[in-house]
């Protein structure tokens, strides 16, 4: 009959494992306008208004860096992605109206 030797290492119980963190969608800020054109097209194929909002607010807060011939290519695209649809009314309007 043999003796085994285990290591101590493997004998001791092993913890659950921690889990993980949740990927933060949003980088730190300033952003590069490349990365912003980035992130609005990623917010354009996936249907996601919150970034696509997010990039609107930090481009009108001056958040985003590059030259400014890229910059108001960026403002212009922002533009047309959140502007709303022609046969949409918004809320505001109806309220409003008698």
């Amino acid at each position: 009959m043999t003796i085994e030797f285990w290591p101590r290492r493997l004998l001791k119980p092993q913890p659950p494992p921690k889990p993980k963190a949740p990927r933060k969608l949003r980088p730190k800020l300033p952003i590069g306008a490349g990365k912003a054109h980035q992130l609005l097209s990623s917010a354009i194929i996936r249907g996601d208004h919150a970034l696509a909002s997010w990039l609107d607010l930090i481009v009108k807060r001056g958040q985003v860096t590059g030259r400014p011939e890229v910059l108001n290519e960026l403002k212009q695209r922002l533009d047309d992605v959140m502007e709303p649809l022609p046969g949409s009314v918004s809320r505001a309007v109806t309220a409003a109206a008698p």
